[in-house]
């Protein structure tokens, strides 16, 4: 039994030298280089390359090498489109929570001198300082307020943040092509 956690490919057995017809020594130093082959794909905004080589070294050894890229750039544009939905609305969550917050304890009446309150509102204030005024606020008793200018703010936030998000579906839309190449290059080196 071996220590090698998978078993070994066939593909990689060692190299029989009598099998290759027409053998020629390499030269002092350079290798044996019967096959090379390149291919390259372009279709509808993505990128493919393969190459692969098959020689023998200087020193006798068969080398087998397979190298494949990828590259879409539709599948950048939506990693792109993603992240700007995200992160949009992950801050309109955050700021629409906290609008909604300081509407229920103005609604409420709650107390302004306790510091969590304080600190809401003022935290809040920066954001509906620009709305206050279009409407005036109601007064439903002696400490409770409805604040028409907080919920004139999380209606604009949220539009906002929708434009935000269509925009980013605009500008980072797949790219449709009707193109398709492909290109394959074999090189043979005795």
């Amino acid at each position: 039994m071996s220590n090698q956690p998978f078993s070994s490919d066939p593909r990689n057995q060692p190299y029989d030298q009598s099998t290759v017809p027409d053998y020629q020594a390499p030269y002092a130093g350079q290798a044996y280089r019967p096959a090379e082959a390149v291919r390259s794909s372009d279709a509808g905004g993505a990128h493919a390359q393969s190459q692969y080589e098959n020689y023998v070294d200087g020193a006798g050894n068969r080398v087998e090498s397979r190298e494949e890229v990828f590259e879409d750039r539709n599948q950048s544009r939506a990693n792109m489109r993603y992240w700007i939905t995200t992160v949009t609305y992950f801050v309109l969550g955050v700021l629409e929570v906290i609008l909604l917050l300081r509407l229920l304890f103005r609604l409420l009446g709650a107390n302004e001198g306790n510091a969590f309150i304080t600190f809401l509102y003022n935290l809040s204030h920066i954001f509906v300082v620009g709305f206050n005024g279009i409407f005036n606020d109601q007064a439903l008793g002696t400490h409770s307020v409805f604040e028409v200018s907080t919920v004139i703010a999380m209606i604009v936030y949220a539009l906002l943040a929708w434009g935000i998000v269509s925009l980013g579906r605009v500008l980072f839309a797949p790219v449709l092509t009707g193109h398709q190449s492909t290109m394959t290059t074999r090189r043979s080196r005795y």
